[in-house]
């Protein structure tokens, strides 16, 4: 079955035509390469990708003033400990040069996602750069050096005519919004929501997508709303 403008509209009303139109196409071939190709796939993908990116192309900033980003990466137990009167934490703190290095870190994306995401997902240290060059772009934020070799090896094995390192490029997610669209499916197929998407059961597609219940409301209008467009 085939995407259209009108079902992207379903799914998330704040975009103009012109935009679903430049991406429809891309839409409809990844959507083949990873089948997304029910009825009931294609309305719990679009969906949901429209609750978490509204179909856009987005690249992390990390361009942060310093209690916005102790707010968000200061604290243990994330930002809902974060006390603003205080500008402190409430179950103790993180990552601490936040505070004691705060010049180095505010208003400089480069410095604070490369401390940020150092040595994790894959990343090497705070040295390396890794966190802020493996840092979050496409329509669902891919992060990490290690999720950018996994997507690399999924597009290459789909796409054998079209081999890409997005390991060496990873600008190619913002430059070329093919990949960017693809981030969308490929975060899809990783997490084998196909099959809970067959099972139409809208919380548990829901909690593999956020981990949790998060804007299910929301979620669920949406899913209404391309299902009414489909008649399902």
């Amino acid at each position: 079955m085939k995407i259209t403008t009108d079902l992207l509209k379903a799914a998330d009303s704040t975009n103009t035509n012109a935009h679903y139109d430049a991406i429809v196409e891309a839409m409809n071939r990844y959507a083949e390469v990873y089948e997304i190709d029910t009825p009931l796939r294609v309305a719990h993908f679009l969906s949901q990708i429209g609750h978490e990116s509204g179909f856009k192309i987005i690249e992390e900033n990390g361009n942060y003033k310093a209690r916005r980003m102790r707010q968000v990466f200061g604290c243990k137990g994330g930002s809902k400990n974060y006390n603003a009167d205080k500008d402190d934490c409430t179950a103790g703190r993180l990552r601490e040069k936040l505070w004691a290095e705060e010049n180095t870190y505010a208003g400089n994306a480069g410095n604070l996602l490369g401390y940020v995401y150092a040595s994790r997902l894959g990343n090497g240290d705070e040295v390396s750069g890794d966190g802020y060059r493996y840092r979050g772009r496409g329509m669902m934020q891919l992060t990490g050096k290690t999720n950018y070799a996994a997507f690399t090896n999924a597009h290459n094995q789909k796409n054998p005519d079209d081999p890409r390192d997005f390991v060496e490029s990873p600008d190619l997610l913002v430059t070329d919004h093919q990949y960017g669209i693809e981030s969308a499916f490929y975060f899809w197929d990783a997490r084998n929501l196909n099959v809970v998407a067959d099972a139409d059961d809208v919380r548990a597609v829901t909690t593999k997508v956020n981990g949790g219940l998060n804007g299910l409301p929301d979620r669920e209008a949406r899913l209404k709303n391309v299902k009414d467009a489909l008649g399902i």
